[in-house]
């Protein structure tokens, strides 16, 4: 066995006597000062986090990485079947941070092979800024929003952006040669869009997002000119007043619900070009308006959108927009791919198409208000006999209202038009047709999945044809 190996597991056994440890010193402290769980877990989950902060100056191989996150996982997973360890698992609310937390551990250390300090700063933004939201948030929030069945509180909010931006620009700034001012605007800015992600996660797993998000906007932002950045806060701050100020002037989303839309909106701007937000943009207003003509239906019930049906909404978008950024900029064959945005046309169809089935069940509906869903449940809508009708309607509105504008924008020509009239008007074909099968769930969040498997099914099949007539070109 070689020396460098003995080192190896030498070190390994030392962390893995530090993680058990860390068990045993909040089992000790739950039992003999019975402090709140939500202490005990931050205690687990700070003393972990910087233990697995310094790894990359601990640690030559990702496999040991992995071996001691198992390890973790089986402890986690066996105590909590077993009713043990309640400093960790004794909380009311529903939580996998434990679960996420060594799996992101592992991937960012992957993914960080020799960069140590972007692992660090991920890591550190996990660990201090989400402990110390948490701690003064519990302690002195008053202004809370809700994040479907949880709350959070503006002041926790505040202190996780305020956490973030310090952690990461004194890292770059003490660690790394980057420039001063591309330090402060990266970190304003991964500050913004990772308290976003922090607002909007569910059931622990910021656990996961927000260290990846973190090293993949170190990554990204980095590399790029002051200039470039300035325009980027810029545009970000402008998106979330837009969305912020619709959101509280027509309240159909919550603020967790708007904080989704802001992300999907600035990954449009971020990962595509300007004119990418023209559709998010202006269907999000529609729908809004929408809404807002309706408003007076909806204050009994008072239903709003929320993260769960942001995401629905927006993945099939969003997926599109990450497939169009790949091809561009990381993957360079088949070189055809990488040409043009061949993936707009499709984009904006899948939002055309999103917006007309949401606009066709805008109505409140029993349940909507606790999963934030309004409009969503097909059990309650009876519809007419001249529903297909009102489907096709609603599409062409959506083609009006969302494709016209991104294709003025984009100087997109009449065939890339006529792609995406397909997709808009597919995806709500699909939905009328499916949403009638008698084994399908009637209640929410059910019709809104069947929605965007429906877009996503009328995206596919667009491609599926689109492509080879690509490929020719």
């Amino acid at each position: 066995m070689s020396a460098a190996l003995v080192t190896e597991l030498t070190r390994a056994a030392l962390i893995g006597a530090a993680f058990i440890a860390l068990f045993v010193a909040a089992e000790l402290w739950r039992k003999l000062g019975a402090p709140p769980v939500e202490w005990t877990r931050k205690l687990v989950h700070f003393g972990g986090g910087v233990i697995a902060a310094l790894f990359p100056w601990l640690i030559t191989s990702h496999w040991t990485v992995l071996a001691l996150g198992a390890a973790f996982l089986g402890i986690l997973w066996g105590t909590r079947r077993l009713g043990l360890l309640q400093s960790v698992h004794g909380v009311a609310r529903r939580s996998e941070g434990g679960i996420y937390f060594p799996i992101a551990i592992y991937v960012v250390f992957l993914l960080g092979s020799g960069r140590p300090v972007a692992y660090f700063i991920s890591v550190l933004v996990l660990v201090v800024a989400d402990a110390a939201a948490a701690v003064l948030g519990s302690a002195y929030g008053r202004l809370t929003y809700d994040v479907e069945r949880d709350k959070r509180s503006l002041e926790g909010s505040t202190v996780f952006f305020v956490a973030t931006f310090l952690i990461v620009h004194l890292s770059l700034l003490l660690l790394t040669d980057i420039d001063r001012t591309l330090s402060v605007l990266a970190a304003l800015q991964i500050a913004l869009i990772v308290t976003l992600f922090e607002a909007i996660s569910i059931e622990g797993n910021d656990n996961l997002l927000v260290p990846l998000a973190t090293y993949f906007l170190l990554f990204k932002l980095t590399q790029q000119m002051p200039e470039t950045l300035q325009l980027q806060l810029v545009a970000q701050l402008v998106i979330i007043s837009i969305i912020g100020l619709m959101a509280w002037r027509i309240p159909f989303v919550t603020g967790s619900g708007a904080a989704a839309l802001t992300l999907f909106v600035y990954g449009a701007y971020s990962l595509g070009d300007p004119e990418w937000v023209v559709g998010p943009t202006v269907g999000i207003a529609a729908f809004g308006l929408l809404f807002a003509r309706r408003i007076e239906d909806f204050r009994a019930s008072n239903p709003k959108y929320q993260v769960i049906a942001a995401f629905y909404i927006c993945i099939v978008p969003t997926l599109l927009l990450l497939a169009n950024n790949i091809f561009k900029t990381i993957l360079l064959r088949p070189e055809w791919l990488a040409v043009g945005d061949p993936f707009y046309p499709v984009f904006l169809g899948a939002c055309a198409a999103q917006l007309a089935i949401a606009a066709w069940n805008l109505e409140p509906t029993a349940g909507g208000s606790a999963l934030g869903m309004p409009g969503w449940n097909a059990e309650s809508s009876a519809r007419p006999p001249h529903e297909w009708s009102l489907a096709v309607g609603f599409a062409f509105a959506a083609l009006v209202v969302v494709i016209g504008p991104g294709a003025y924008a984009k100087g997109i020509g009449w065939p890339s038009i006529a792609v995406a009239a397909s997709v808009a008007l597919l995806g709500p074909a699909i939905y009328h047709g499916a949403r009638h099968l008698a084994w399908w769930p009637k209640h929410p969040p059910w019709n809104i999945r069947l929605a965007m498997a429906s877009v996503a099914l009328g995206s596919a099949t667009v491609l599926a044809a689109l492509l080879p007539a690509l490929a020719r070109r």
